[in-house]
Protein backbone atom coordinates (compact mmCIF):
# COMPACT_ATOMS: atom_id res chain seq x y z
CA UNK A 1 0.00 0.00 0.00
CA UNK A 2 1.29 3.41 -1.01
CA UNK A 3 0.04 6.17 1.38
CA UNK A 4 1.26 9.51 -0.02
CA UNK A 5 1.64 12.68 2.64
CA UNK A 6 -0.71 14.92 2.94
CA UNK A 7 -0.91 17.57 -0.22
CA UNK A 8 -2.47 20.26 -0.81
CA UNK A 9 -3.88 20.33 -4.17
CA UNK A 10 -7.17 22.26 -5.42
CA UNK A 11 -10.49 21.06 -6.22
CA UNK A 12 -12.87 17.81 -5.73
CA UNK A 13 -14.43 17.27 -9.43
CA UNK A 14 -16.44 14.96 -11.64
CA UNK A 15 -19.81 14.94 -9.66
CA UNK A 16 -20.25 11.95 -7.33
CA UNK A 17 -22.87 10.88 -4.56
CA UNK A 18 -23.85 12.35 -1.53
CA UNK A 19 -21.89 13.80 0.80
CA UNK A 20 -22.33 11.68 3.93
CA UNK A 21 -22.95 8.07 1.59
CA UNK A 22 -25.80 7.85 4.09
CA UNK A 23 -28.56 9.28 5.98
CA UNK A 24 -29.48 8.77 10.07
CA UNK A 25 -33.11 9.83 9.51
CA UNK A 26 -35.86 7.10 10.85
CA UNK A 27 -33.38 5.98 13.33
CA UNK A 28 -35.64 6.30 16.14
CA UNK A 29 -35.17 8.61 19.43
CA UNK A 30 -32.02 6.27 20.21
CA UNK A 31 -30.20 7.22 17.36
CA UNK A 32 -29.69 10.77 18.30
CA UNK A 33 -26.54 9.78 20.54
CA UNK A 34 -25.10 7.91 18.10
CA UNK A 35 -25.59 10.32 15.36
CA UNK A 36 -24.40 12.80 17.55
CA UNK A 37 -20.74 10.65 18.52
CA UNK A 38 -20.34 9.62 15.23
CA UNK A 39 -20.03 12.78 13.76
CA UNK A 40 -17.71 14.43 15.86
CA UNK A 41 -15.60 11.15 15.72
CA UNK A 42 -14.72 10.90 12.15
CA UNK A 43 -14.72 15.09 12.17
CA UNK A 44 -11.99 14.64 15.07
CA UNK A 45 -10.21 11.58 13.49
CA UNK A 46 -10.44 13.44 9.61
CA UNK A 47 -8.62 16.84 11.59
CA UNK A 48 -6.19 14.82 13.94
CA UNK A 49 -5.42 11.51 12.42
CA UNK A 50 -6.14 9.57 15.52
CA UNK A 51 -9.14 6.91 15.59
CA UNK A 52 -8.47 6.94 19.18
CA UNK A 53 -8.97 10.93 19.69
CA UNK A 54 -11.95 10.41 17.45
CA UNK A 55 -13.50 7.72 19.63
CA UNK A 56 -12.84 9.81 23.32
CA UNK A 57 -14.24 13.13 21.83
CA UNK A 58 -17.33 11.10 19.73
CA UNK A 59 -17.71 9.62 23.43
CA UNK A 60 -17.78 12.69 25.29
CA UNK A 61 -20.27 14.24 22.58
CA UNK A 62 -22.35 11.36 22.91
CA UNK A 63 -22.33 11.22 26.65
CA UNK A 64 -23.06 14.71 26.88
CA UNK A 65 -26.25 14.22 24.45
CA UNK A 66 -27.06 11.09 26.86
CA UNK A 67 -27.34 12.76 30.03
CA UNK A 68 -30.67 14.10 28.61
CA UNK A 69 -32.14 10.81 28.68
CA UNK A 70 -32.07 10.16 32.66
CA UNK A 71 -35.18 12.13 32.43
CA UNK A 72 -36.59 8.81 31.16
CA UNK A 73 -35.18 6.86 33.55
CA UNK A 74 -32.14 4.64 34.00
CA UNK A 75 -32.72 2.28 31.21
CA UNK A 76 -33.35 4.74 28.71
CA UNK A 77 -29.83 6.52 29.68
CA UNK A 78 -28.26 2.56 29.36
CA UNK A 79 -29.71 2.35 25.85
CA UNK A 80 -28.63 6.04 25.15
CA UNK A 81 -25.32 5.22 25.99
CA UNK A 82 -24.77 1.80 24.03
CA UNK A 83 -26.06 4.12 21.31
CA UNK A 84 -23.24 6.38 21.76
CA UNK A 85 -20.76 3.67 22.24
CA UNK A 86 -21.60 2.36 18.84
CA UNK A 87 -22.07 5.80 17.47
CA UNK A 88 -18.36 6.75 18.93
CA UNK A 89 -16.43 3.64 17.13
CA UNK A 90 -18.59 3.21 14.11
CA UNK A 91 -17.83 6.96 12.99
CA UNK A 92 -14.07 6.84 14.09
CA UNK A 93 -13.62 3.68 12.06
CA UNK A 94 -15.63 4.32 9.20
CA UNK A 95 -13.45 3.71 6.06
CA UNK A 96 -14.42 5.64 2.77
CA UNK A 97 -12.32 2.98 0.80
CA UNK A 98 -13.76 0.08 2.25
CA UNK A 99 -15.89 -0.86 -0.93
CA UNK A 100 -12.40 -1.07 -2.90
CA UNK A 101 -10.00 -2.61 -0.27
CA UNK A 102 -10.79 -6.14 -1.16
CA UNK A 103 -8.90 -6.82 -3.84
CA UNK A 104 -6.18 -4.62 -3.01
CA UNK A 105 -3.54 -6.89 -2.12
CA UNK A 106 -4.24 -8.94 -4.97
CA UNK A 107 -4.04 -6.18 -7.20
CA UNK A 108 -0.46 -4.79 -5.76
CA UNK A 109 1.20 -8.42 -6.23
CA UNK A 110 -0.17 -8.40 -10.19
CA UNK A 111 1.46 -4.51 -10.52
CA UNK A 112 4.37 -6.13 -8.69
CA UNK A 113 5.09 -9.03 -11.48
CA UNK A 114 4.09 -6.78 -14.16
CA UNK A 115 6.36 -4.46 -13.44
CA UNK A 116 9.13 -7.01 -13.29
CA UNK A 117 9.33 -6.67 -17.38
CA UNK A 118 7.45 -3.22 -17.96
CA UNK A 119 8.42 -0.37 -16.20
CA UNK A 120 4.93 1.03 -17.11
CA UNK A 121 4.20 -0.92 -14.40
CA UNK A 122 6.32 0.48 -11.50
CA UNK A 123 3.98 1.15 -8.73
CA UNK A 124 5.95 3.98 -7.41
CA UNK A 125 5.35 6.29 -11.09
CA UNK A 126 1.59 4.91 -10.98
CA UNK A 127 0.50 5.94 -7.88
CA UNK A 128 2.89 9.37 -8.65
CA UNK A 129 0.94 9.51 -11.78
CA UNK A 130 -2.51 8.70 -10.04
CA UNK A 131 -2.03 11.34 -7.84
CA UNK A 132 -0.77 14.22 -10.12
CA UNK A 133 -3.85 12.97 -12.59
CA UNK A 134 -6.12 13.24 -9.46
CA UNK A 135 -4.64 17.19 -8.94
CA UNK A 136 -4.40 18.30 -12.41
CA UNK A 137 -8.47 17.46 -13.00
CA UNK A 138 -9.52 18.98 -10.02
CA UNK A 139 -8.00 22.32 -11.31
CA UNK A 140 -9.56 21.59 -14.75
CA UNK A 141 -13.19 21.01 -13.49
CA UNK A 142 -12.98 24.02 -11.24
CA UNK A 143 -11.64 26.00 -14.68
CA UNK A 144 -14.12 23.76 -17.22
CA UNK A 145 -10.95 23.51 -19.07
CA UNK A 146 -12.45 20.56 -21.33
CA UNK A 147 -9.59 20.74 -23.97
CA UNK A 148 -6.84 20.22 -21.09
CA UNK A 149 -9.06 17.25 -19.36
CA UNK A 150 -9.32 15.73 -22.97
CA UNK A 151 -5.32 15.63 -22.73
CA UNK A 152 -5.34 12.58 -19.79
CA UNK A 153 -8.68 11.11 -20.63
CA UNK A 154 -10.15 8.49 -22.94
CA UNK A 155 -12.51 10.05 -25.29
CA UNK A 156 -15.68 8.83 -23.83
CA UNK A 157 -15.14 9.76 -20.31
CA UNK A 158 -13.69 13.39 -21.56
CA UNK A 159 -17.29 13.69 -23.73
CA UNK A 160 -18.98 12.97 -20.47
CA UNK A 161 -16.99 15.18 -18.43
CA UNK A 162 -17.68 18.10 -21.13
CA UNK A 163 -21.80 17.18 -20.98
CA UNK A 164 -21.46 17.85 -17.08
CA UNK A 165 -19.58 20.79 -17.53
CA UNK A 166 -21.96 21.99 -19.91
CA UNK A 167 -24.72 21.34 -18.00
CA UNK A 168 -23.26 23.40 -14.78
CA UNK A 169 -23.08 26.11 -17.48
CA UNK A 170 -26.86 25.98 -18.27
CA UNK A 171 -27.31 26.07 -14.44
CA UNK A 172 -24.97 28.72 -13.77
CA UNK A 173 -23.09 27.59 -11.66
CA UNK A 174 -19.62 26.21 -10.76
CA UNK A 175 -18.35 23.56 -8.54
CA UNK A 176 -15.18 25.35 -6.53
CA UNK A 177 -13.21 23.98 -4.09
CA UNK A 178 -10.10 24.65 -2.07
CA UNK A 179 -7.34 22.83 0.02
CA UNK A 180 -7.67 19.77 -0.80
CA UNK A 181 -5.65 16.33 0.68
CA UNK A 182 -4.77 13.39 -0.28
CA UNK A 183 -4.80 11.54 2.65
CA UNK A 184 -4.47 7.80 1.37
CA UNK A 185 -4.17 6.23 -1.79
CA UNK A 186 -3.77 2.68 -2.90
CA UNK A 187 -3.76 0.44 -5.75
CA UNK A 188 -6.92 -1.54 -5.75
CA UNK A 189 -7.32 -3.20 -8.99
CA UNK A 190 -5.14 -4.33 -11.97
CA UNK A 191 -5.32 -6.17 -15.47
CA UNK A 192 -1.94 -6.84 -17.60
CA UNK A 193 -3.02 -8.19 -20.38
CA UNK A 194 -0.31 -9.93 -23.18
CA UNK A 195 -0.27 -7.32 -25.80
CA UNK A 196 -0.63 -4.46 -23.24
CA UNK A 197 -4.08 -3.85 -25.50
CA UNK A 198 -6.55 -4.26 -22.53
CA UNK A 199 -4.02 -2.99 -19.49
CA UNK A 200 -5.88 -1.43 -16.54
CA UNK A 201 -5.07 -0.37 -13.48
CA UNK A 202 -7.25 1.40 -10.78
CA UNK A 203 -6.65 3.19 -7.36
CA UNK A 204 -8.74 3.97 -4.40
CA UNK A 205 -7.91 7.49 -3.21
CA UNK A 206 -9.29 9.00 0.27
CA UNK A 207 -9.13 12.81 -0.19
CA UNK A 208 -10.65 16.09 1.89
CA UNK A 209 -11.47 18.97 0.70
CA UNK A 210 -13.58 22.75 0.92
CA UNK A 211 -16.15 21.54 -1.52
CA UNK A 212 -18.37 24.53 -2.46
CA UNK A 213 -21.58 24.24 -5.50
CA UNK A 214 -21.37 28.43 -6.29
CA UNK A 215 -24.14 30.06 -7.81
CA UNK A 216 -22.28 32.19 -10.39
CA UNK A 217 -24.75 34.72 -11.13
CA UNK A 218 -25.34 35.69 -7.18
CA UNK A 219 -21.77 34.71 -5.59
CA UNK A 220 -23.86 32.40 -3.15
CA UNK A 221 -22.51 29.07 -1.95
CA UNK A 222 -25.52 26.36 -2.99
CA UNK A 223 -23.79 23.49 -0.51
CA UNK A 224 -20.48 23.39 1.30
CA UNK A 225 -18.80 20.80 2.81
CA UNK A 226 -15.50 19.34 4.14
CA UNK A 227 -15.74 15.99 4.49
CA UNK A 228 -13.52 13.27 3.84
CA UNK A 229 -14.25 11.37 0.68
CA UNK A 230 -13.49 8.06 -1.03
CA UNK A 231 -13.23 7.56 -4.79
CA UNK A 232 -11.59 4.83 -7.35
CA UNK A 233 -9.89 6.07 -10.37
CA UNK A 234 -9.86 3.84 -13.27
CA UNK A 235 -6.73 4.23 -15.62
CA UNK A 236 -6.41 2.12 -18.87
CA UNK A 237 -3.11 2.22 -21.09
CA UNK A 238 -3.17 4.17 -24.11
CA UNK A 239 0.45 2.60 -25.89
CA UNK A 240 3.12 3.97 -23.26
CA UNK A 241 1.00 6.07 -20.97
CA UNK A 242 -2.48 5.77 -18.82
CA UNK A 243 -5.55 7.38 -19.49
CA UNK A 244 -8.16 8.19 -16.96
CA UNK A 245 -11.48 6.28 -18.06
CA UNK A 246 -13.99 6.67 -15.19
CA UNK A 247 -14.15 7.81 -11.19
CA UNK A 248 -16.11 5.31 -8.75
CA UNK A 249 -17.72 6.86 -5.72
CA UNK A 250 -17.41 5.41 -2.62
CA UNK A 251 -21.46 6.15 -2.00
CA UNK A 252 -22.37 4.14 -4.98
CA UNK A 253 -25.02 1.54 -3.70
CA UNK A 254 -25.31 -2.03 -5.76
CA UNK A 255 -29.10 -2.14 -4.96
CA UNK A 256 -29.89 1.37 -6.10
CA UNK A 257 -28.58 0.26 -9.92
CA UNK A 258 -31.00 0.45 -12.85
CA UNK A 259 -29.40 -2.19 -15.02
CA UNK A 260 -31.82 -0.94 -18.00
CA UNK A 261 -31.22 2.78 -17.50
CA UNK A 262 -27.17 1.85 -17.99
CA UNK A 263 -28.28 -0.40 -20.84
CA UNK A 264 -30.65 2.68 -22.49
CA UNK A 265 -27.42 5.10 -21.81
CA UNK A 266 -25.41 2.92 -23.99
CA UNK A 267 -27.84 1.99 -26.48
CA UNK A 268 -28.24 5.93 -27.18
CA UNK A 269 -24.84 7.14 -27.16
CA UNK A 270 -25.55 9.34 -23.45
CA UNK A 271 -23.46 8.57 -20.36
CA UNK A 272 -24.00 6.99 -17.14
CA UNK A 273 -23.40 7.89 -13.10
CA UNK A 274 -24.42 4.55 -10.70
CA UNK A 275 -24.60 7.60 -8.52
CA UNK A 276 -24.60 11.52 -8.86
CA UNK A 277 -24.80 13.94 -6.20
CA UNK A 278 -27.23 17.59 -6.34
CA UNK A 279 -24.67 19.70 -8.89
CA UNK A 280 -27.74 20.09 -11.03
CA UNK A 281 -30.54 20.24 -8.78
CA UNK A 282 -32.31 23.29 -8.57
CA UNK A 283 -32.84 25.12 -5.12
CA UNK A 284 -35.88 26.15 -5.64
CA UNK A 285 -39.53 24.49 -7.14
CA UNK A 286 -42.07 22.28 -5.70
CA UNK A 287 -40.65 19.03 -6.41
CA UNK A 288 -36.96 19.51 -4.92
CA UNK A 289 -37.32 22.48 -2.44
CA UNK A 290 -37.12 19.99 0.76
CA UNK A 291 -34.64 17.51 -0.97
CA UNK A 292 -31.83 20.15 -2.27
CA UNK A 293 -29.39 19.82 0.20
CA UNK A 294 -29.80 16.05 1.55
CA UNK A 295 -31.46 14.26 -1.82
CA UNK A 296 -29.73 10.89 -3.47
CA UNK A 297 -29.37 10.92 -6.91
CA UNK A 298 -28.78 7.66 -8.67
CA UNK A 299 -29.02 6.35 -12.06
CA UNK A 300 -27.94 9.46 -13.72
CA UNK A 301 -28.17 9.50 -17.87
CA UNK A 302 -27.04 12.53 -19.82
CA UNK A 303 -26.69 13.22 -23.30
CA UNK A 304 -28.02 14.73 -26.58
CA UNK A 305 -30.59 12.62 -28.40
CA UNK A 306 -30.95 15.32 -31.47
CA UNK A 307 -29.86 18.59 -32.23
CA UNK A 308 -28.71 20.78 -29.10
CA UNK A 309 -31.58 20.18 -25.92
CA UNK A 310 -30.01 18.54 -22.87
CA UNK A 311 -31.22 15.41 -21.71
CA UNK A 312 -31.24 13.83 -18.02
CA UNK A 313 -32.75 11.15 -16.33
CA UNK A 314 -32.31 9.86 -13.32
CA UNK A 315 -34.07 8.37 -10.05
CA UNK A 316 -34.55 10.89 -6.99
CA UNK A 317 -34.91 10.14 -3.46
CA UNK A 318 -35.54 13.10 -1.04
CA UNK A 319 -33.51 11.95 1.95
CA UNK A 320 -30.14 9.40 1.41
CA UNK A 321 -31.74 6.90 3.52
CA UNK A 322 -34.64 4.46 2.51
CA UNK A 323 -36.95 6.53 4.31
CA UNK A 324 -37.79 9.47 1.18
CA UNK A 325 -40.40 9.09 -1.14
CA UNK A 326 -38.59 7.74 -4.57
CA UNK A 327 -38.99 9.55 -7.63
CA UNK A 328 -38.40 8.62 -11.61
CA UNK A 329 -37.31 12.15 -13.05
CA UNK A 330 -36.63 12.93 -16.98
CA UNK A 331 -34.88 16.80 -17.32
CA UNK A 332 -34.58 19.10 -20.52
CA UNK A 333 -32.69 22.00 -20.86
CA UNK A 334 -34.43 24.52 -22.86
CA UNK A 335 -32.86 27.14 -24.92
CA UNK A 336 -34.79 30.12 -22.78
CA UNK A 337 -36.78 30.25 -19.17
CA UNK A 338 -40.42 29.88 -18.45
CA UNK A 339 -39.71 31.04 -15.14
CA UNK A 340 -41.90 28.89 -12.69
CA UNK A 341 -44.47 26.50 -13.78
CA UNK A 342 -46.60 23.29 -12.15
CA UNK A 343 -48.44 20.84 -13.66
CA UNK A 344 -50.12 18.47 -11.20
CA UNK A 345 -52.37 15.59 -12.30
CA UNK A 346 -55.95 15.82 -10.38
CA UNK A 347 -55.61 12.96 -7.42
CA UNK A 348 -59.18 10.91 -6.77
CA UNK A 349 -59.41 12.06 -3.39
CA UNK A 350 -56.69 14.85 -2.77
CA UNK A 351 -54.99 17.50 -4.73
CA UNK A 352 -53.59 21.19 -3.94
CA UNK A 353 -56.19 23.36 -2.56
CA UNK A 354 -54.17 26.19 -2.70
CA UNK A 355 -51.43 27.99 -5.20
CA UNK A 356 -48.10 27.60 -4.08
CA UNK A 357 -46.31 30.92 -2.70
CA UNK A 358 -45.40 33.46 -5.29
CA UNK A 359 -47.61 30.96 -7.70
CA UNK A 360 -51.05 31.97 -9.37
CA UNK A 361 -53.32 28.89 -10.70
CA UNK A 362 -54.12 29.47 -14.53
CA UNK A 363 -57.10 27.83 -16.13
CA UNK A 364 -56.86 26.58 -19.97
CA UNK A 365 -59.15 26.99 -22.55
CA UNK A 366 -59.80 23.12 -22.90
CA UNK A 367 -62.16 21.53 -19.96
CA UNK A 368 -61.11 18.14 -20.42
CA UNK A 369 -57.58 19.17 -19.41
CA UNK A 370 -58.62 21.79 -16.74
CA UNK A 371 -60.69 18.40 -15.10
CA UNK A 372 -57.47 16.41 -15.48
CA UNK A 373 -54.67 18.67 -14.18
CA UNK A 374 -54.25 21.58 -12.33
CA UNK A 375 -51.77 24.55 -13.53
CA UNK A 376 -49.74 26.83 -11.40
CA UNK A 377 -47.32 29.79 -12.52
CA UNK A 378 -45.30 32.28 -11.63
CA UNK A 379 -46.30 34.18 -15.11
CA UNK A 380 -49.43 33.15 -16.81
CA UNK A 381 -48.16 34.66 -20.09
CA UNK A 382 -45.58 32.13 -20.02
CA UNK A 383 -47.63 29.35 -19.79
CA UNK A 384 -48.75 29.99 -23.16
CA UNK A 385 -46.05 29.59 -24.91
CA UNK A 386 -44.93 26.44 -23.13
CA UNK A 387 -44.52 23.66 -25.79
CA UNK A 388 -46.36 21.08 -23.67
CA UNK A 389 -48.84 22.10 -22.94
CA UNK A 390 -50.98 21.40 -25.50
CA UNK A 391 -53.94 19.19 -26.37
CA UNK A 392 -52.72 16.43 -28.06
CA UNK A 393 -49.54 15.67 -25.81
CA UNK A 394 -51.28 16.29 -22.39
CA UNK A 395 -54.42 14.07 -23.32
CA UNK A 396 -51.82 11.15 -23.94
CA UNK A 397 -49.93 12.01 -20.90
CA UNK A 398 -53.17 11.48 -19.18
CA UNK A 399 -53.62 8.19 -20.77
CA UNK A 400 -50.31 6.51 -19.35
CA UNK A 401 -50.27 4.03 -16.82
CA UNK A 402 -47.48 6.09 -15.18
CA UNK A 403 -48.74 9.28 -13.25
CA UNK A 404 -46.26 11.93 -14.70
CA UNK A 405 -46.26 15.68 -13.30
CA UNK A 406 -44.37 18.51 -15.03
CA UNK A 407 -42.15 21.17 -13.78
CA UNK A 408 -40.68 23.94 -15.28
CA UNK A 409 -38.36 25.65 -13.00
CA UNK A 410 -36.35 29.07 -15.55
CA UNK A 411 -35.14 27.19 -18.74
CA UNK A 412 -35.32 23.78 -17.30
CA UNK A 413 -38.67 20.70 -17.36
CA UNK A 414 -38.90 18.30 -15.25
CA UNK A 415 -41.20 15.50 -16.27
CA UNK A 416 -41.10 13.18 -12.62
CA UNK A 417 -43.88 10.35 -11.28
CA UNK A 418 -43.41 8.79 -7.60
CA UNK A 419 -42.45 5.42 -7.24
CA UNK A 420 -44.52 3.05 -5.02
CA UNK A 421 -42.05 0.38 -2.83
CA UNK A 422 -40.05 -1.83 -5.54
CA UNK A 423 -42.05 -0.04 -8.20
CA UNK A 424 -39.97 0.58 -11.61
CA UNK A 425 -41.81 2.12 -14.31
CA UNK A 426 -38.42 3.59 -15.76
CA UNK A 427 -38.79 2.25 -19.60
CA UNK A 428 -42.91 4.22 -19.33
CA UNK A 429 -41.03 7.50 -18.24
CA UNK A 430 -38.23 6.99 -20.61
CA UNK A 431 -40.84 6.88 -23.50
CA UNK A 432 -42.84 9.99 -22.20
CA UNK A 433 -39.39 12.17 -22.12
CA UNK A 434 -38.95 10.88 -25.88
CA UNK A 435 -42.10 12.15 -26.93
CA UNK A 436 -41.81 15.31 -24.67
CA UNK A 437 -38.58 15.73 -26.59
CA UNK A 438 -40.46 15.50 -29.74
CA UNK A 439 -42.71 18.15 -28.61
CA UNK A 440 -40.35 20.70 -27.37
CA UNK A 441 -38.38 20.19 -30.89
CA UNK A 442 -41.79 21.25 -32.80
Amino acid sequence: MFVLEIMPLLARAGGGGSSSGGGSGGGGIFALPAVVAAGVAGFVRSKTGSKAAGVAVGMAAGTAVSLLYLWGGTFAFIVAMISTVIGAFGGAWADKLGRFRKGSAAAQRSVQQAAASDAAWSPERLTEYAASIFGKFQHDWQQMDVASIRTYTTQRYANHISLMLYALQQMGRANHMSNIRIKEIIITSAHDDANDQQDRVSFGILAQANDQLIDTTSGDVLTATTEEFGEQWNFVRHENTWLLDSIDQATEEESMLVRSLRQFAADNRMYFSPDWGNLLLPTRGQLFKVGFKNADINNHIIGFWTGDLLVQLYTYRTKEDESGDQYVVGQINLPKSYGGILVERRGKLLSRLKAPRGYNKVSLEWGDFNKRYQVYATDENQVTSFELLNPSFMAWLYDQDIKVNIEVVDNVVYLYAKLSANEQRYEAMLEILKRSHKELKM
